[in-house]
């Protein structure tokens, strides 16, 4: 019994020494769908992913790195489409850009099949192990009506 426990807890040491380290890949469900209502607080619309699936249910930490691949088709043609890594939770004050923003595309037609594939690098970490703490978030320049996107892919890979 004493032997099963040392190598039990040898195992243990060596799961939390490298679990920083993990490199893993969450994937949307199929034809994952996301809705961009209007943003409040700027001129355009915004959709944030924040679901159980997404970052492997861990908590973000600064100099992280991910490679997003997406594909997905937009309901509706609308101007400029961008996307960052944001804490949403409330010890984040409701919003904490966690990475800098990438631009998917300056003009998203409707009905058109879009494959993109970004690397972020985190520059802040996120407030805690909620899904609003460690989320996705799309947001566009302008719309007039609220916009669906239907991804076909949705692949976020832990790679450092």
């Amino acid at each position: 019994m004493k032997k099963l426990w040392m190598v039990l807890s040898a195992l243990l040491v060596i799961g939390i020494g490298t679990a920083g380290a993990q490199v893993w890949t969450a994937n949307a469900p199929a034809n994952y769908q996301l809705k961009l209502p209007k943003n409040q607080y700027s001129p355009g619309h915004q959709g944030v992913v924040a679901a159980n699936w997404l970052f492997n249910r861990q908590q973000i930490k600064v100099g992280e790195k991910y490679e997003l691949e997406i594909t997905f088709k937009s309901n509706r043609a609308f101007t400029g489409l961008d996307i960052a890594i944001v804490d949403g939770s409330e010890k984040a004050k409701w919003w904490q850009e966690l990475s800098d923003w990438e631009k998917i595309e300056e003009a998203i037609p409707a009905n058109t099949e879009i494959t993109k594939k970004f690397t972020f690098t985190t520059t802040t970490g996120a407030t805690g192990t909620e899904n609003r703490a460690n989320s996705i978030v799309f947001d566009t320049q302008g719309a007039t009506q609220e916009i669906t996107l239907t991804f076909s892919k949705f692949t976020l890979t832990r790679v450092q």
